[in-house]
Protein backbone atom coordinates (compact mmCIF):
# COMPACT_ATOMS: atom_id res chain seq x y z
CA UNK A 1 0.00 0.00 0.00
CA UNK A 2 1.38 3.43 -1.01
CA UNK A 3 0.76 6.35 1.38
CA UNK A 4 1.23 10.07 0.66
CA UNK A 5 1.09 13.08 3.00
CA UNK A 6 1.10 10.89 6.08
CA UNK A 7 -0.46 12.18 9.31
CA UNK A 8 -0.92 10.31 12.58
CA UNK A 9 -4.70 10.06 12.16
CA UNK A 10 -4.32 8.93 8.57
CA UNK A 11 -1.86 6.24 9.69
CA UNK A 12 -4.34 4.83 12.23
CA UNK A 13 -7.15 4.88 9.64
CA UNK A 14 -5.03 3.06 7.03
CA UNK A 15 -4.00 0.42 9.56
CA UNK A 16 -7.63 -0.22 10.51
CA UNK A 17 -8.65 -0.48 6.86
CA UNK A 18 -5.95 -3.12 6.31
CA UNK A 19 -7.08 -5.08 9.37
CA UNK A 20 -10.78 -4.96 8.50
CA UNK A 21 -10.65 -5.47 4.74
CA UNK A 22 -7.39 -6.79 3.34
CA UNK A 23 -5.31 -8.56 5.99
CA UNK A 24 -6.90 -12.01 5.82
CA UNK A 25 -7.15 -11.96 2.03
CA UNK A 26 -3.51 -10.91 1.61
CA UNK A 27 -2.29 -13.70 3.86
CA UNK A 28 -4.47 -16.48 2.40
CA UNK A 29 -2.00 -17.67 -0.25
CA UNK A 30 0.84 -17.61 2.30
CA UNK A 31 -1.27 -19.73 4.65
CA UNK A 32 -1.72 -22.30 1.86
CA UNK A 33 2.03 -22.42 1.19
CA UNK A 34 2.75 -22.91 4.89
CA UNK A 35 0.16 -25.71 5.04
CA UNK A 36 1.85 -27.59 2.22
CA UNK A 37 5.31 -26.98 3.71
CA UNK A 38 4.20 -28.31 7.11
CA UNK A 39 1.97 -31.02 5.60
CA UNK A 40 -1.13 -30.00 7.56
CA UNK A 41 -4.72 -28.92 6.80
CA UNK A 42 -4.55 -30.64 3.38
CA UNK A 43 -7.66 -32.79 3.70
CA UNK A 44 -9.99 -29.91 2.88
CA UNK A 45 -7.82 -29.00 -0.09
CA UNK A 46 -8.28 -32.52 -1.51
CA UNK A 47 -12.01 -32.64 -0.85
CA UNK A 48 -12.55 -30.09 -3.62
CA UNK A 49 -11.46 -32.73 -6.15
CA UNK A 50 -13.33 -35.78 -4.75
CA UNK A 51 -16.90 -36.35 -3.72
CA UNK A 52 -17.66 -37.47 -0.19
CA UNK A 53 -18.36 -41.07 -1.26
CA UNK A 54 -14.88 -41.47 -2.77
CA UNK A 55 -13.04 -40.29 0.33
CA UNK A 56 -15.19 -42.50 2.52
CA UNK A 57 -13.47 -45.51 0.92
CA UNK A 58 -9.89 -44.51 1.84
CA UNK A 59 -8.05 -41.82 3.80
CA UNK A 60 -6.62 -39.05 1.58
CA UNK A 61 -3.00 -39.62 0.52
CA UNK A 62 -0.43 -36.87 1.11
CA UNK A 63 3.21 -36.49 0.14
CA UNK A 64 5.26 -33.66 1.64
CA UNK A 65 6.94 -32.91 -1.67
CA UNK A 66 7.12 -29.19 -0.90
CA UNK A 67 9.35 -29.53 2.15
CA UNK A 68 11.48 -32.22 0.49
CA UNK A 69 12.33 -30.10 -2.57
CA UNK A 70 12.85 -26.87 -0.64
CA UNK A 71 15.16 -28.53 1.90
CA UNK A 72 17.25 -29.92 -0.96
CA UNK A 73 17.26 -26.56 -2.75
CA UNK A 74 18.04 -24.28 0.22
CA UNK A 75 21.74 -24.93 0.87
CA UNK A 76 23.38 -21.54 1.43
CA UNK A 77 23.24 -21.94 5.23
CA UNK A 78 23.71 -25.72 5.23
CA UNK A 79 27.20 -24.98 6.53
CA UNK A 80 27.61 -22.09 8.94
CA UNK A 81 29.19 -19.01 7.36
CA UNK A 82 32.18 -17.34 8.99
CA UNK A 83 31.57 -13.73 10.03
CA UNK A 84 34.39 -11.27 10.56
CA UNK A 85 33.20 -8.53 12.90
CA UNK A 86 33.69 -6.94 16.30
CA UNK A 87 33.86 -9.64 18.99
CA UNK A 88 31.23 -7.72 20.97
CA UNK A 89 28.80 -8.32 18.09
CA UNK A 90 29.71 -11.99 17.65
CA UNK A 91 29.28 -12.61 21.38
CA UNK A 92 25.63 -11.49 21.37
CA UNK A 93 24.52 -12.68 17.93
CA UNK A 94 22.67 -15.60 19.56
CA UNK A 95 21.24 -18.44 17.48
CA UNK A 96 21.40 -16.46 14.26
CA UNK A 97 22.81 -19.36 12.20
CA UNK A 98 20.03 -21.69 13.30
CA UNK A 99 17.39 -19.08 12.50
CA UNK A 100 18.88 -18.38 9.07
CA UNK A 101 18.90 -22.07 8.15
CA UNK A 102 15.10 -22.12 8.41
CA UNK A 103 14.71 -18.54 7.18
CA UNK A 104 16.34 -19.46 3.86
CA UNK A 105 13.78 -22.22 3.30
CA UNK A 106 10.90 -19.86 4.05
CA UNK A 107 12.26 -17.25 1.64
CA UNK A 108 12.23 -19.89 -1.11
CA UNK A 109 8.73 -21.03 -0.11
CA UNK A 110 7.01 -17.66 0.36
CA UNK A 111 9.04 -15.48 -2.00
CA UNK A 112 9.47 -12.72 0.60
CA UNK A 113 10.08 -13.32 4.30
CA UNK A 114 10.74 -10.82 7.09
CA UNK A 115 13.01 -11.19 10.13
CA UNK A 116 12.24 -9.17 13.27
CA UNK A 117 15.26 -8.60 15.56
CA UNK A 118 15.11 -7.48 19.19
CA UNK A 119 17.29 -7.41 22.31
CA UNK A 120 16.55 -9.81 25.19
CA UNK A 121 17.44 -8.36 28.59
CA UNK A 122 16.95 -11.76 30.17
CA UNK A 123 19.33 -13.65 27.85
CA UNK A 124 21.57 -10.66 27.06
CA UNK A 125 21.51 -11.65 23.40
CA UNK A 126 19.87 -10.65 20.17
CA UNK A 127 16.71 -12.61 19.45
CA UNK A 128 14.96 -13.20 16.12
CA UNK A 129 11.41 -13.88 14.97
CA UNK A 130 10.61 -14.75 11.34
CA UNK A 131 7.43 -13.02 10.17
CA UNK A 132 5.41 -15.15 7.73
CA UNK A 133 2.33 -12.90 7.70
CA UNK A 134 2.81 -9.15 7.52
CA UNK A 135 1.68 -6.08 5.59
CA UNK A 136 4.24 -3.54 4.25
CA UNK A 137 3.42 0.14 3.58
CA UNK A 138 5.32 2.38 1.16
CA UNK A 139 5.93 6.01 0.38
CA UNK A 140 5.66 7.09 -3.27
CA UNK A 141 8.65 6.13 -5.45
CA UNK A 142 10.26 4.06 -2.68
CA UNK A 143 11.05 0.36 -3.05
CA UNK A 144 11.45 -0.41 0.66
CA UNK A 145 8.60 -0.11 3.16
CA UNK A 146 8.62 2.63 5.78
CA UNK A 147 6.06 0.80 7.96
CA UNK A 148 5.24 -2.85 8.69
CA UNK A 149 2.31 -4.42 10.55
CA UNK A 150 1.80 -8.03 11.62
CA UNK A 151 -0.57 -9.95 13.85
CA UNK A 152 1.00 -10.77 17.20
CA UNK A 153 -1.08 -13.84 18.04
CA UNK A 154 -0.95 -17.18 16.28
CA UNK A 155 -2.74 -17.25 12.94
CA UNK A 156 -4.79 -20.15 14.30
CA UNK A 157 -6.43 -17.90 16.92
CA UNK A 158 -10.00 -17.00 16.04
CA UNK A 159 -10.23 -13.60 14.36
CA UNK A 160 -13.51 -12.95 16.16
CA UNK A 161 -11.43 -12.09 19.23
CA UNK A 162 -9.78 -8.71 19.71
CA UNK A 163 -6.63 -9.54 17.71
CA UNK A 164 -3.49 -7.51 18.38
CA UNK A 165 -1.18 -6.16 15.66
CA UNK A 166 2.39 -4.91 16.05
CA UNK A 167 3.34 -1.76 14.14
CA UNK A 168 6.81 -0.39 13.37
CA UNK A 169 7.54 2.63 11.17
CA UNK A 170 10.74 4.54 10.46
CA UNK A 171 11.17 8.31 10.42
CA UNK A 172 10.02 10.09 7.26
CA UNK A 173 9.66 13.71 6.13
CA UNK A 174 6.05 13.62 7.38
CA UNK A 175 6.50 12.30 10.90
CA UNK A 176 8.92 10.52 13.25
CA UNK A 177 9.09 6.73 13.39
CA UNK A 178 6.39 4.99 15.43
CA UNK A 179 6.11 1.78 17.45
CA UNK A 180 2.90 0.59 19.11
CA UNK A 181 0.22 -2.10 19.02
CA UNK A 182 -3.25 -1.69 17.54
CA UNK A 183 -6.18 -4.06 18.05
CA UNK A 184 -8.80 -5.14 15.55
CA UNK A 185 -11.19 -2.90 17.52
CA UNK A 186 -8.94 0.13 17.07
CA UNK A 187 -7.44 0.29 20.58
CA UNK A 188 -3.85 1.64 20.69
CA UNK A 189 -1.45 0.05 23.20
CA UNK A 190 1.74 2.00 23.92
CA UNK A 191 4.97 0.03 24.20
CA UNK A 192 7.54 2.84 24.35
CA UNK A 193 7.44 6.46 25.41
CA UNK A 194 5.30 8.62 23.09
CA UNK A 195 5.01 5.59 20.74
CA UNK A 196 8.28 6.69 19.08
CA UNK A 197 10.55 4.25 17.27
CA UNK A 198 13.72 4.31 19.43
CA UNK A 199 15.84 3.39 16.39
CA UNK A 200 14.76 6.45 14.37
CA UNK A 201 15.32 5.86 10.66
CA UNK A 202 15.91 2.11 11.05
CA UNK A 203 13.24 -0.59 11.15
CA UNK A 204 14.25 -3.60 13.28
CA UNK A 205 12.99 -5.75 10.40
CA UNK A 206 15.06 -7.23 7.58
CA UNK A 207 13.59 -8.67 4.38
CA UNK A 208 14.76 -11.65 2.36
CA UNK A 209 13.60 -11.88 -1.26
CA UNK A 210 13.81 -14.95 -3.46
CA UNK A 211 14.52 -12.85 -6.58
CA UNK A 212 15.11 -9.30 -7.79
CA UNK A 213 12.06 -7.06 -7.81
CA UNK A 214 10.29 -7.14 -11.17
CA UNK A 215 6.89 -5.71 -10.29
CA UNK A 216 6.05 -6.00 -6.60
CA UNK A 217 7.91 -5.87 -3.29
CA UNK A 218 6.33 -9.22 -2.34
CA UNK A 219 8.05 -11.72 -4.66
CA UNK A 220 6.53 -14.88 -6.10
CA UNK A 221 7.17 -18.00 -4.04
CA UNK A 222 7.13 -21.73 -4.69
CA UNK A 223 3.76 -21.79 -6.47
CA UNK A 224 5.05 -24.37 -8.97
CA UNK A 225 5.99 -26.75 -6.17
CA UNK A 226 2.66 -26.22 -4.40
CA UNK A 227 0.67 -26.94 -7.58
CA UNK A 228 2.76 -30.04 -8.31
CA UNK A 229 2.35 -31.21 -4.70
CA UNK A 230 -1.43 -30.79 -4.99
CA UNK A 231 -1.50 -32.79 -8.25
CA UNK A 232 0.65 -35.53 -6.74
CA UNK A 233 -1.65 -35.74 -3.71
CA UNK A 234 -4.65 -36.11 -6.06
CA UNK A 235 -2.88 -38.81 -8.08
CA UNK A 236 -1.80 -40.69 -4.96
CA UNK A 237 -5.37 -40.61 -3.67
CA UNK A 238 -6.62 -41.88 -7.04
CA UNK A 239 -3.97 -44.60 -6.89
CA UNK A 240 -5.11 -45.62 -3.42
CA UNK A 241 -8.72 -45.72 -4.62
CA UNK A 242 -7.73 -47.82 -7.62
CA UNK A 243 -5.84 -50.25 -5.39
CA UNK A 244 -8.82 -50.40 -3.06
CA UNK A 245 -11.16 -51.34 -5.91
CA UNK A 246 -8.72 -53.89 -7.37
CA UNK A 247 -10.19 -56.27 -4.80
CA UNK A 248 -13.39 -56.12 -6.82
CA UNK A 249 -16.80 -54.49 -6.69
CA UNK A 250 -19.74 -56.92 -6.29
CA UNK A 251 -22.21 -56.52 -9.17
CA UNK A 252 -25.62 -58.22 -9.55
CA UNK A 253 -27.43 -57.89 -12.86
CA UNK A 254 -30.88 -58.89 -14.16
CA UNK A 255 -32.55 -58.52 -10.78
CA UNK A 256 -35.30 -56.11 -9.82
CA UNK A 257 -35.69 -55.84 -6.07
CA UNK A 258 -35.35 -53.28 -3.33
CA UNK A 259 -34.40 -55.92 -0.80
CA UNK A 260 -31.02 -55.38 0.89
CA UNK A 261 -28.63 -58.16 -0.08
CA UNK A 262 -26.01 -59.12 2.51
CA UNK A 263 -22.63 -60.52 1.55
CA UNK A 264 -20.27 -62.73 3.55
CA UNK A 265 -18.53 -66.09 3.57
CA UNK A 266 -21.05 -67.39 6.10
CA UNK A 267 -24.12 -66.22 4.17
CA UNK A 268 -25.86 -67.98 1.30
CA UNK A 269 -26.72 -65.75 -1.66
CA UNK A 270 -30.02 -66.69 -3.37
CA UNK A 271 -30.60 -65.17 -6.82
CA UNK A 272 -33.69 -65.49 -9.02
CA UNK A 273 -33.48 -67.26 -12.35
CA UNK A 274 -31.57 -65.28 -14.97
CA UNK A 275 -29.75 -63.11 -12.46
CA UNK A 276 -25.95 -62.88 -12.49
CA UNK A 277 -23.46 -62.17 -9.75
CA UNK A 278 -19.82 -61.15 -10.33
CA UNK A 279 -16.89 -59.15 -8.95
CA UNK A 280 -15.75 -56.35 -11.28
CA UNK A 281 -12.36 -54.63 -11.06
CA UNK A 282 -11.44 -51.31 -12.72
CA UNK A 283 -9.29 -51.48 -15.82
CA UNK A 284 -6.55 -49.23 -14.40
CA UNK A 285 -2.86 -49.38 -15.21
CA UNK A 286 -1.40 -48.91 -11.75
CA UNK A 287 2.18 -49.09 -13.03
CA UNK A 288 1.56 -46.29 -15.52
CA UNK A 289 -0.03 -44.18 -12.76
CA UNK A 290 3.06 -44.63 -10.58
CA UNK A 291 5.34 -43.64 -13.45
CA UNK A 292 3.24 -40.53 -14.05
CA UNK A 293 3.65 -39.54 -10.41
CA UNK A 294 7.43 -40.05 -10.64
CA UNK A 295 7.57 -37.99 -13.84
CA UNK A 296 5.68 -35.10 -12.23
CA UNK A 297 7.90 -35.13 -9.15
CA UNK A 298 11.06 -35.33 -11.25
CA UNK A 299 9.92 -32.48 -13.50
CA UNK A 300 9.24 -29.98 -10.71
CA UNK A 301 12.43 -31.06 -8.90
CA UNK A 302 14.55 -30.44 -12.01
CA UNK A 303 12.86 -27.07 -12.52
CA UNK A 304 14.14 -26.15 -9.04
CA UNK A 305 17.67 -27.50 -9.68
CA UNK A 306 17.42 -30.53 -7.42
CA UNK A 307 17.48 -34.26 -8.05
CA UNK A 308 15.07 -36.75 -6.53
CA UNK A 309 16.20 -40.34 -5.94
CA UNK A 310 13.59 -43.03 -6.46
CA UNK A 311 15.06 -45.87 -4.39
CA UNK A 312 18.22 -46.17 -6.51
CA UNK A 313 20.39 -48.82 -4.79
CA UNK A 314 23.53 -48.00 -6.79
CA UNK A 315 26.12 -45.91 -4.95
CA UNK A 316 27.36 -42.73 -6.64
CA UNK A 317 30.90 -41.42 -6.47
CA UNK A 318 31.55 -37.89 -5.24
CA UNK A 319 32.46 -36.79 -8.77
CA UNK A 320 29.24 -38.26 -10.19
CA UNK A 321 27.18 -36.45 -7.53
CA UNK A 322 29.00 -33.19 -8.19
CA UNK A 323 28.42 -33.39 -11.95
CA UNK A 324 24.71 -34.07 -11.41
CA UNK A 325 24.38 -31.02 -9.15
CA UNK A 326 26.19 -28.39 -11.21
CA UNK A 327 22.96 -26.42 -11.76
CA UNK A 328 22.21 -26.50 -8.04
CA UNK A 329 25.71 -25.28 -7.17
CA UNK A 330 25.39 -22.39 -9.64
CA UNK A 331 21.95 -21.49 -8.20
CA UNK A 332 23.32 -21.50 -4.64
CA UNK A 333 26.21 -19.22 -5.64
CA UNK A 334 23.70 -16.85 -7.19
CA UNK A 335 21.55 -16.91 -4.04
CA UNK A 336 24.61 -16.18 -1.91
CA UNK A 337 25.63 -13.07 -3.84
CA UNK A 338 22.20 -11.71 -4.78
CA UNK A 339 20.21 -12.50 -1.64
CA UNK A 340 22.15 -13.45 1.46
CA UNK A 341 25.33 -11.38 1.33
CA UNK A 342 23.27 -8.14 1.04
CA UNK A 343 20.89 -9.54 3.69
CA UNK A 344 23.78 -10.18 6.12
CA UNK A 345 25.13 -6.64 5.64
CA UNK A 346 21.70 -5.11 6.26
CA UNK A 347 21.20 -7.39 9.26
CA UNK A 348 24.49 -6.17 10.73
CA UNK A 349 23.40 -2.55 10.25
CA UNK A 350 20.07 -3.24 12.02
CA UNK A 351 21.66 -5.25 14.84
CA UNK A 352 24.36 -2.62 15.39
CA UNK A 353 21.70 0.05 15.94
CA UNK A 354 19.64 -2.20 18.25
CA UNK A 355 22.72 -2.97 20.35
CA UNK A 356 23.56 0.73 20.66
CA UNK A 357 20.04 1.75 21.78
CA UNK A 358 18.74 -1.30 23.68
CA UNK A 359 21.92 -2.75 25.19
CA UNK A 360 24.37 0.17 25.26
CA UNK A 361 26.88 -1.86 23.23
CA UNK A 362 28.85 -0.02 20.56
CA UNK A 363 30.43 -2.17 17.86
CA UNK A 364 32.78 -1.16 15.06
CA UNK A 365 31.66 -0.72 11.46
CA UNK A 366 33.83 -3.53 10.11
CA UNK A 367 31.84 -6.52 8.90
CA UNK A 368 32.26 -9.22 6.27
CA UNK A 369 30.96 -12.74 5.83
CA UNK A 370 32.51 -15.79 4.21
CA UNK A 371 29.90 -18.28 3.00
CA UNK A 372 30.94 -21.92 2.90
CA UNK A 373 30.24 -23.55 -0.45
CA UNK A 374 28.06 -26.66 -0.40
CA UNK A 375 30.26 -29.75 -0.54
CA UNK A 376 29.46 -33.14 -2.06
CA UNK A 377 30.14 -36.04 0.35
CA UNK A 378 33.07 -38.23 -0.70
CA UNK A 379 33.15 -41.99 -0.46
CA UNK A 380 35.45 -43.52 2.17
CA UNK A 381 38.11 -44.36 -0.39
CA UNK A 382 37.90 -40.91 -2.01
CA UNK A 383 38.35 -39.30 1.41
CA UNK A 384 41.36 -41.50 2.19
CA UNK A 385 42.96 -40.68 -1.18
CA UNK A 386 42.34 -36.95 -0.74
CA UNK A 387 43.80 -36.64 2.77
CA UNK A 388 46.74 -38.94 1.94
CA UNK A 389 47.68 -36.60 -0.92
CA UNK A 390 46.91 -33.46 1.13
CA UNK A 391 49.04 -34.55 4.11
CA UNK A 392 51.91 -35.60 1.86
CA UNK A 393 51.93 -32.18 0.14
CA UNK A 394 51.28 -30.05 3.25
CA UNK A 395 47.86 -28.96 1.96
CA UNK A 396 46.07 -30.16 5.10
CA UNK A 397 47.03 -30.55 8.75
CA UNK A 398 45.69 -32.80 11.46
CA UNK A 399 43.99 -29.73 12.93
CA UNK A 400 42.22 -28.85 9.67
CA UNK A 401 41.15 -32.49 9.29
CA UNK A 402 39.55 -32.46 12.75
CA UNK A 403 37.80 -29.15 12.03
CA UNK A 404 36.22 -30.60 8.90
CA UNK A 405 35.19 -33.84 10.58
CA UNK A 406 33.70 -32.10 13.62
CA UNK A 407 33.05 -28.33 13.18
CA UNK A 408 31.71 -28.11 16.75
CA UNK A 409 35.13 -28.80 18.28
CA UNK A 410 36.82 -25.84 19.93
CA UNK A 411 40.42 -25.00 19.10
CA UNK A 412 41.69 -26.12 22.52
CA UNK A 413 39.85 -29.44 22.11
CA UNK A 414 41.43 -29.95 18.70
CA UNK A 415 44.90 -29.31 20.11
CA UNK A 416 44.27 -31.69 23.01
CA UNK A 417 43.36 -34.47 20.55
CA UNK A 418 46.51 -33.83 18.49
CA UNK A 419 48.71 -33.78 21.64
CA UNK A 420 47.13 -37.01 22.88
CA UNK A 421 47.80 -38.72 19.53
CA UNK A 422 51.44 -37.57 19.70
CA UNK A 423 51.79 -39.03 23.20
CA UNK A 424 50.23 -42.36 22.23
CA UNK A 425 52.28 -42.77 19.04
CA UNK A 426 55.67 -44.43 19.65
CA UNK A 427 58.67 -42.77 18.06
CA UNK A 428 60.02 -44.49 14.96
CA UNK A 429 63.47 -46.01 15.48
CA UNK A 430 66.35 -44.02 13.99
CA UNK A 431 69.76 -45.04 12.70
CA UNK A 432 70.90 -48.32 11.21
CA UNK A 433 70.01 -51.76 12.54
CA UNK A 434 73.56 -52.10 13.94
CA UNK A 435 73.15 -48.80 15.84
CA UNK A 436 69.83 -49.95 17.30
CA UNK A 437 71.41 -53.24 18.47
CA UNK A 438 74.24 -51.32 20.15
CA UNK A 439 71.72 -49.00 21.84
CA UNK A 440 69.71 -51.99 23.06
CA UNK A 441 72.82 -53.61 24.54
Amino acid sequence: MIITNLTEQMMYRILMESIEENYDKEQESRETKMDFYEGINLQEDLRKYFDSESLSQIPPAYLNLTRSIIEKRAGVYQQQPIRYADEKYLDVIGDFNGVMKEFEKLVYLLGTEALYTYWSEEKQKLMYRPLHFFTPYFKPNEDDPFMVMWQVESQLQARSEDAQFMVWSRSTDDMPGKHFMISSKGKITSLVEDDLNPFGEILPINFGHRSFMTRDFMRAGAEDIIDANRSVNIMLTELALSSRFQLGQPVISSIDTDARIQFGQDKALLLPEGANFDYVTPNANVTAMKESIKFMIDSVAQANNVKMNFTNPQAESGLSKKMSQLDLMDALRSDTEQIYRPFEKEQFRISKRILEVSAGINVSEEFSVDFQEKSIPMSSQEEIDYFTFAFANDLESRQSYLRKKNPDLKEEEIQQIVDQVDQDTPEAPTGTILDQIRQGS
